[in-house]
């Protein structure tokens, strides 16, 4: 009864559940343009996610294959599969974890042919990250069980909460299910003492073990993707597009959304886009619209590039940005190589290559415009 109560004064005040308001962008988040001026390394459609090998050799999912590439961009196809592949992850032992068409592959090392496409009994459906642990298992993220990656949209619009973090040791093919009901993970993450997994429709980070799963980032200005290992301690995490308070509104508004839902394409419901300015048809978003040729400085970001580093106490030092109207947008991966961080902006199907030194250096605060 008393929840009943408390959600009819929020929807009526616009309070609590049914606040639309965002966080904007402001100290480790204040926007920049690094990303949207970073030198481009590679360009090339159907990128998907990225992984450096024990090497330090770059390797890119793409379609149905898995690329190696050269220092200066070139690409070799090293495997190719029956199905898109929509994570990859790599071993210490030289090989990678892949997945493509519902199942996982180990591709190369000493596991090399084998392949599993269920944990504690349930089908892999939606797997959109792996990580490979210093002791040898891998973290899977299977972000829903009821819609396929590809339709991740139609999950956010149905407020779903069915993903799954899964840990596989490929030595005693054994698996165990780390956190379930999750708001559409997207990365998962593990330094030795702690797993990190993103929730992409509550915008935060969980910390999970084996009695809790605690938020230790929330409110978020983005949709968080996958989550890497930085030098000297903390993660990189990816944000695949921005909040607006225009989709926060129609999250609420629930016979509007069914109905845009059942009348309408895909491409342009009022949700989250990777990419946007191409189509005139596309949903405004508010005032996303242009006045004599020029993007309004206010207009809410449909698609929108970010990347955040996060020191090793999980707190936000500073961030990289591709701004509304920018090319760079739709960010689902980075990871280090050597000196440089290689960022993957699934948007502009380009992968992106920032010097380390100039971002630790700067702290990211000295270049704004």
């Amino acid at each position: 009864m008393f929840e009943t109560l408390k959600r009819a004064r929020d929807r009526f005040f616009g309070d609590g559940d049914a606040s639309v308001a965002v966080p904007i962008f402001d100290g480790a988040f204040r926007p920049n343009n690094l990303l949207e001026a970073a030198p481009v390394f590679a360009e090339m459609p159907g990128l998907e996610d990225l992984a450096v090998s024990t090497d330090g050799v770059l390797h890119a999912a793409r379609g149905n294959d898995v690329l190696r590439f050269d220092d200066a961009g070139g690409s070799t196809v090293v495997a190719q599969f029956d199905a898109p592949v929509q994570a990859l992850a790599s071993f210490i032992d030289g090989g990678f974890a892949v997945a493509a068409g519902g199942r996982i592959i180990f591709e190369g090392g000493t596991r090399h042919g084998e392949s599993f496409d269920k944990v504690q009994g349930k089908s892999l459906i939606c797997v959109n990250a792996l990580q490979a642990t210093s002791g040898g298992k891998l973290l899977i993220s299977d972000g829903s069980q009821s819609r396929p990656y590809a339709q991740w949209s139609h999950d956010l619009l149905e407020h779903g909460h069915s993903g799954r973090v899964l840990e596989y040791d490929p030595a005693t093919r054994q698996s165990r299910e780390l956190a379930h009901g999750l708001a559409y993970c997207h990365g998962v993450c593990g330094d030795g003492t702690r797993v990190l997994a993103s929730q992409s429709w509550a915008h935060n980070l969980l910390a999970l073990d084996n009695a809790t799963h605690v938020p230790v980032l929330n409110a978020l200005p983005g949709y968080p993707a996958r989550i890497s290992p930085a030098q000297g301690g903390g993660f990189w995490l990816s944000l695949f597009a921005g909040r607006t308070q225009l989709l926060e509104f129609v999250l609420r508004e629930h016979d509007f959304r069914r109905k845009m839902m059942n009348t309408m394409e895909p491409h342009y419901w009022i949700a989250p886009a990777l990419s946007s300015g191409h189509d005139f048809q596309e949903p405004l978003q508010g005032g996303s619209v242009r006045q004599m040729g020029i993007l309004k400085p206010w207009a809410p970001p449909r698609s929108y590039g970010l990347v955040v580093r996060l020191g090793n106490d999980l707190r936000p030092r500073y961030s990289l940005h591709s701004r509304v109207g920018g090319k760079h947008h739709g960010i689902v991966s980075a990871v280090e190589q050597g000196a440089y961080l290689m960022v993957l902006s699934k948007g502009a199907s380009r992968i992106l290559r920032l010097p380390l030194a100039d971002l630790n250096g700067s702290n990211s605060h000295d270049t704004h415009s």
